[in-house]
């Protein structure tokens, strides 16, 4: 395997391993918590976390000639990423975060199986990237294929940031600051970085 992907992976890995403790210590209370300046609850971003990769691990798969299931969330014509989230959220209110967790656990199974195969040249392509650019009114921006990855694998601590606007006496306990004290975005392009909304 490329050394660079298994720096990916490595970081896939440890952020997914504090985030499944974090959900796992929310009481009920707190995962009906609306998020400040946002429509969504604790919940909804966990949901939002656990069913992303499925959406796009067939674009990662493809890219290294196999395959991996496309999401049960039907995938807008015109594509649309905030329409999609929004309804695969939605789609899975009743859903438990054990089964949350377990289908997300499916979704990162594949996607390692496919950038485990990434080569040097797929890791420096430049691609055209929109991620929330349309709700900031910005055009898609062209960054490092690698950079993105990086930017996927902190995914986690990024909304648990999000996670913790709502409930931020949670984020002084010191395991978290510490996680997410160890989280840096300085392998992501700007054009990721600027997007976030």
């Amino acid at each position: 395997m490329n050394p660079r992907i298994q720096l990916v992976i490595d970081e896939f890995a440890r952020h997914r391993r504090q985030f499944t403790v974090l959900c796992h210590s929310f009481t009920p209370v707190e995962l009906v918590t609306p998020i400040p300046g946002s429509h969504w609850t604790v919940r909804d971003y966990i949901a939002h976390l656990c069913t992303i990769d499925g959406l796009i691990v067939p674009g990662f798969a493809a890219r290294v000639g196999t395959q991996a299931p496309m999401p049960d969330t039907p995938i807008p014509n015109p594509f649309d990423i905030d329409d999609w989230n929004e309804a695969a959220v939605r789609s899975r209110e009743n859903v438990s975060i054990d089964d949350l967790l377990a289908e997300s656990d499916g979704h990162r199974e594949r996607l390692i199986a496919a950038i485990t195969r990434f080569s040097d040249a797929d890791l420096d392509a430049i691609i055209d990237y929109g991620g929330d650019r349309k709700t900031l009114n910005l055009p898609k921006s062209k960054v490092r294929f690698g950079g993105l990855l990086w930017g996927i694998a902190i995914h986690e601590p990024t909304h648990t940031r999000d996670i913790l606007r709502a409930l931020p006496a949670r984020s002084e306990e010191p395991w978290i600051a510490e996680w997410l004290a160890s989280t840096s975005d300085s392998m992501i392009p700007q054009g990721v970085r600027e997007q976030r909304v």
